[in-house]
């Protein structure tokens, strides 16, 4: 099964695209900020990331950049 960490820090949005997701087969993660996505990847094997760009503490940019810094 494939999974997928949806990161958006609007838990409403969040749980509607787990449950669209979910329909399809798809294992969801949820982290609700950069941060806490940065752990979950650190954590779990994640094989796509959905993230909002706009978020609290470390917007997706940011966060997207880490993670291409750490894969290097």
């Amino acid at each position: 099964m494939q999974t997928i960490l949806v990161c958006d820090d609007d838990r409403e949005i969040v749980d509607a695209i787990e449950i669209y997701l979910q329909q399809e087969g798809y294992h969801i993660l949820k982290a609700y900020d950069g941060e806490q996505a940065l752990q979950v990847l650190k954590e779990q094997e994640i094989h796509l990331l959905i993230i909002d760009v706009m978020m609290p503490k470390m917007d997706g940019i940011r966060a997207t950049l880490k993670i291409r810094e750490d894969s290097s």
